[in-house]
């Protein structure tokens, strides 16, 4: 057997390994376009590579499915799967908590950080939690999740996906393989989200079930600083909203959570640990409070929505950092949206010119252009109005002037305590992850 691998990243990396392990016989390739003598079996493709460059005469398999492919046999005890814009990774780590805490046999995968392949030793017989991104489910055709998870869909990666419906359909392809014994858990609030629960209702697929912070629906809901659960007519509570902790869309996340751990028939109080906040760096991430001002790292916002809800959980005034890329979003709706007291904004790199457009077609005359994220630290707490907040939540990936969102959240930190001239009095860290 020999195989072709496409991408050689952490994924195609991954797989090189796994094949190899296997006796399979490789040649790698940086993209699509690179050639190679095409005398291979099949062909395994990274994340990043779109569907649209590809031009294969033998079956493309995503890394996320390759084990699965070469494996026929391979069968996890549960594999519970978890898409979405924003929430997903904390969804997940939280899931995996949960099933961990209970003594399942448990392995954390996919988009998370952690290759499938890598694990692929650990799957079998095992409760999978795995992370799908939309550009891994643009490339699935066998993968088949017991539980799948949709948390919301908003405005991202369509410099890739183009339109909105175009990404949508990538996050429904979750449940393709699905059948009617199967469950899809859909954030009812999100409206793009519910969209594609209703469609596959009326399709007659996976069993639906909804989760809301607003509404009462059939599943998991919040009355009353209450978590109820609906399943046909009995209305259960399951315990008081303010033990989670966390602001509404960590709530919301919990919610899925809490959807996920009764469909696995976990005891009620492990799934209560696992949902209680949990703070994360690059998410909303207090660095330092200093003589009223305190700076906040959200590194981890790459698109308009997370920096909406970053933006919406402050009530004090707020100079807001942007920069980044904008992977194809509009950002009429960003500085539209934007509360009231986002006092001042400033943004710098690849986003700067489309961003700055915006504004002065809005009259817009509180956001200016800087040079680089130095002078937006140096600028932003000269202007940040006492007391106050300075919020560095991007809206843009980091990859025009950083490697990562890690590299680029650790600078902010760094410039930030360069700034004030000290080391942090303390370390506080506060959750707005989506």
């Amino acid at each position: 057997m020999k195989a072709k691998i496409i991408g050689y990243g952490v994924s195609g990396k991954a797989a090189e390994s796994y094949l190899v392990a296997r006796n399979v016989e490789t040649v790698v390739v940086a993209d699509a376009q690179e050639k190679v003598a095409d005398d291979y079996d099949f062909c395994v493709v990274s994340p990043g590579v779109p569907m649209t460059q590809l031009h294969e005469n033998v079956p493309v398999v995503p890394e996320v499915e390759l084990p699965f492919y070469c494996e026929p046999k391979l069968k996890p005890r549960s594999l519970v799967a978890v898409t979405g814009t924003n929430g997903k990774t904390t969804v997940v780590k939280q899931i995996y908590q949960m099933c961990q805490a209970s003594g399942k046999k448990s392995v954390l995968c996919g988009n998370v950080g952690v290759p499938v392949t890598r694990v692929a030793k650990q799957l079998h017989q095992a409760l999978v939690v795995m992370e799908v991104s939309s550009f891994m489910l643009e490339q699935t055709k066998i993968l088949h999740p017991h539980i799948a998870v949709l948390t919301n869909i908003t405005a991202d990666h369509l410099d890739r996906h183009v339109t909105m419906e175009n990404y949508a359909q990538c996050k429904a392809q979750i449940t393709t393989q699905q059948t009617r014994k199967d469950w899809f858990v859909v954030n009812y609030d999100d409206v793009n989200a519910r969209r594609v629960g209703e469609d596959i209702m009326r399709k007659h697929g996976p069993r639906v079930l909804w989760y809301s912070t607003q509404t009462a629906v059939t599943g998991y809901y919040i009355q009353d600083g209450k978590v109820l659960e609906k399943l046909g007519r009995r209305v259960r509570i399951l315990g008081a909203v303010d033990e989670l902790g966390g602001m509404p869309h960590t709530v919301s996340n919990a919610l899925s959570v809490i959807a996920v751990g009764r469909l696995l028939k976990i005891p009620l109080a492990t799934i209560w640990r696992a949902c209680r906040y949990q703070p994360q760096f690059h998410r909303m991430e207090l660095v330092i409070d200093h003589q009223g001002v305190a700076f906040y790292n959200d590194s981890k916002a790459t698109n308009m929505a997370a920096t909406l809800a970053a933006t919406r959980s402050i009530q004090m005034p707020i100079c807001l950092i942007l920069c980044g890329l904008s992977k194809g979003q509009d950002y009429h709706e960003l500085l539209r949206q934007l509360p009231s007291n986002v006092e001042q904004v400033l943004v710098f790199g690849a986003i700067k010119e489309q961003v700055m457009t915006v504004a002065q077609s809005l009259g817009l005359q509180h956001v200016v252009a800087v040079t680089d994220l130095a002078t937006a630290v140096k600028r932003a707490a000269q202007v940040v109005k006492k007391p106050g907040v300075v919020l560095f939540s991007p809206s843009g990936s980091s990859f025009d002037m950083f490697a990562n969102y890690e590299q680029r959240g650790d600078e902010f930190k760094h410039l930030v305590l360069a700034t004030v001239k000290q080391e942090p009095q303390y370390s506080h860290l506060t959750d707005a992850d989506l």
